[in-house]
């Protein structure tokens, strides 16, 4: 699609000709597509520079090798892909931990900025989390203010950074307390203290990637204000709705994490109210917004640098709930079609979901759905002489959806009027090569595409799949209503035991 605008080239474009990109977390499932879209979308790119961790006895420069390997980049000339180099670093590290021919080639050759590295870890160590995605956004301000020819620089957060907040506009807000402080505390104490003082320094805050990322959010309007900057705040980014390829998607965090889990029978029971709305966005659209915004960002800097003027730092919360809502009722029931359209092989036990608004009665499930079957599975397991066990596994679940049951319990009310703007200031040419109207966006025909994604990139299975898939399923239908029946039995039992020990004695 890029290749044939090409003849009506657009501003976009024209912004990336012969300009030298750097970008932070260009390893993870965002990063991965921002460098795919810029590859194949700009040709005149001069080149990305990419900040690689050494990882798993592997170079930056094996990683980066490894990355060209997936799906969404094979059908890339290899002649584009030379233009990606890997500079081997971290984060968390001063001046991120780079060699100083690295750091020089930087200042000399960068006009772009994608700073998108986090850890997004939800329970992840406060200490860690600091580090990265604090740390790390004071290491990218500071190698911002020493490159000579900076044009345009955004900072990806998230759009749940004030989630404690009902209304969340597209402006920053201040802590409970100074970023300052959390940076202090991270040099003076060690992380077993931090540890412990995290249900402090977590105040109305769910969760340390939050906290961390709205920190981060005070650190660039104290700090940074001057540069060319904007925040990019995206909601639950899940797999891409056609481009590089419909579906892709990498990981199994949050959402994916869970609509897999039910998929393979695993996952039977969460918290959540069905009536809330939802925000989750398609990377590919992510990625287009953030990209014209890198593109904005350089024409308001430009056009603002007079001597009266003072630049606006531009927030933008790129969520689905403001235009086109999706219900997690409506999430649930159309992945349940799905699901039983097209099954998965993999599947352990029959695909169902039962939702609970109350905790309580999502933990009394939890034990009769998840906890009960595994330990009398653990027990065959045990005579078969078999390493697995499920209640170890069931333990992991129920800590993952413990923590994501603050956001499907929640809703908010987001404004995204500078998103709509952003979009209103786009040549249609533009609009057409980097298209993100969410709504335009079709929920039935995306979550379709959503699935068979799981299936392919996360699963590994294709539709020659389907005939097995759907026989096992006929299966464990059978095993499902044998189960129901034994535990209705069985509550029946237990109700005429207690009832004749009370009345009948």
């Amino acid at each position: 699609m890029a290749e044939n605008l090409l003849a009506n080239q657009s501003n976009i474009q024209l912004f990336f000709k012969n300009k030298s990109v750097f970008i932070t977390g260009g390893t993870g499932f965002l990063g991965k597509l921002i460098i795919n879209k810029l590859i194949r979308s700009c040709p005149q790119l001069k080149s990305i520079y990419m900040l690689v961790r050494g990882k798993k006895g592997k170079s930056a420069q094996e990683r980066l090798e490894a990355m060209f390997v997936l799906p969404i980049f094979k059908d890339i000339d290899p002649i584009k892909l030379k233009k990606i180099f890997a500079i081997s670093g971290d984060c968390s590290q001063p001046n991120f931990g780079m060699s100083s021919d690295d750091m020089n080639i930087l200042i000399k050759e960068v006009n772009v900025i994608f700073h998108s590295a986090a850890t997004v870890r939800f329970d992840e160590r406060l200490d860690i989390a600091i580090g990265i995605n604090i740390i790390g956004a004071r290491e990218m301000i500071k190698l911002a203010r020493k490159i000579e020819n900076l044009e345009s620089y955004v900072h990806v957060s998230t759009a749940f950074s004030n989630c404690y907040r009902k209304q969340i506009d597209e402006r920053f807000y201040n802590l409970p307390y100074s970023y300052e402080k959390l940076l202090q505390l991270y040099k003076t104490k060690s992380s077993n203290i931090l540890e412990k003082m995290k249900p402090i320094l977590l105040g109305p805050f769910p969760n340390t990637y939050v906290m961390t990322k709205a920190a981060a959010e005070q650190l660039i309007k104290s700090e940074a204000s001057d540069l060319p900057i904007s925040v990019f705040r995206p909601a639950i980014v899940i797999a891409t709705a056609s481009e590089p390829l419909p579906g892709w998607i990498d990981n199994l965090y949050g959402p994916t994490g869970i609509v897999t889990g039910v998929m393979t029978g695993i996952i039977k029971t969460l918290p959540c109210e069905m009536d809330f709305r939802t925000d989750l966005v398609p990377a590919d659209l992510t990625v287009n917004a953030l990209i014209a915004a890198a593109y904005d960002t350089n024409v308001r800097f430009t056009a603002e640098q007079k001597p009266t003027d003072k630049f606006e730092t531009e927030i933008y919360n790129f969520v689905s709930s403001a235009d086109n809502p999706l219900t997690w009722e409506m999430f649930a029931d159309t992945l349940m079609t799905h699901i039983a359209e097209r099954p998965t092989v993999k599947a352990m036990w029959y695909p169902t979901l039962i939702t609970h608004s109350s905790v309580i009665l999502h933990k009394l499930t939890v034990l009769v759905l998840h906890f009960l079957p595994a330990f009398l599975l653990d027990l065959v397991f045990i005579a078969t002489g078999k390493k697995l066990r499920m209640v170890d596994q069931y333990k992991k679940i129920e800590k993952f959806t413990d923590i994501l049951v603050y956001f499907s319990t929640k809703e908010w009310n987001f404004n995204n009027m500078n998103v709509k703007k952003l979009l209103g200031r786009l040549s249609e040419t533009d609009k057409a090569l980097y298209p993100f109207d969410l709504k335009q966006l079709k929920w039935n025909d995306y979550l379709h595409t959503y699935h068979e994604g799981i299936l392919k990139f996360l699963l590994n299975e294709g539709p020659e799949k389907l005939p097995a898939a759907k026989k096992r399923l006929k299966g464990l239908y059978i095993c499902h209503l044998i189960f129901k029946g034994a535990a209705y039995i069985g509550f029946i039992m237990l109700a005429w035991t207690i009832v004749k020990n009370i009345f009948l004695v």
